[in-house]
């Protein structure tokens, strides 16, 4: 969807920070599976050994971005939604849709962060196949970015939430308007 120009600083600046994080886990993950290749075709076929901690760190950045990449639709109100139905619907309808929405959003956050934080504490030392047996490498942080990502997009909800009580219009347009940018 469209993002509104109209976002306090604090909002851009998390934006931002979400975005860039983002961009760096998803370039690191290029790096890191591009070098397994290249260790195990190239150099591995010629001393016939590769990296084998790879294999894990990309598993695990897979994990991250995952969660932070789900932040960042969050941010910009592209998570899976009901445009369709948002698109038929009269102003007052999806004023209501959206508060709907933005409610079951933070319910199922909500469940997701205090579940992850429990399986975080279980498993702190749990070790990852070849990655080292010291944080932030234990199975223990592949649960750390569910609860961050989680508690960036409750932050988007409650904003999307606020939208919904004090400005309905905008938010109604810029939900009509996405739809209408995705046709």
């Amino acid at each position: 969807m469209v993002e509104h120009s109209g976002k306090s600083e604090p909002m851009r600046y998390l934006d931002r920070a979400v975005k860039i994080t983002a961009l760096c886990l998803y370039t690191l993950m290029i790096l890191v599976v591009g070098l397994q290749i290249l260790t195990r075709w190239v150099i591995g076929s010629i001393i016939g050994s590769s990296l084998p901690w790879t294999v894990n760190l990309s598993q695990m950045l897979l994990v991250y971005i995952t969660f932070i990449g789900a932040a960042v639709a969050s941010g910009k109100r592209e998570h899976i939604s009901l445009d369709l139905l948002s698109s038929r619907l009269s102003d007052t309808k999806v004023r209501v849709l959206a508060g709907l929405q933005s409610v079951l959003v933070l319910v199922f956050i909500s469940v997701l962060v205090s579940g992850a934080y429990p399986l975080y504490r279980q498993n702190q030392g749990s070790v990852i196949g070849a990655l080292p047996t010291h944080p932030p490498f234990t199975q223990a942080w592949l649960y750390v970015p569910v609860v961050i990502g989680g508690i960036i997009i409750a932050i988007y909800s409650i904003r999307d939430l606020w939208a919904v009580v004090m400005s309905p219009d905008d938010l109604v347009g810029d939900i009509k308007q996405g739809n209408e940018d995705d046709n």
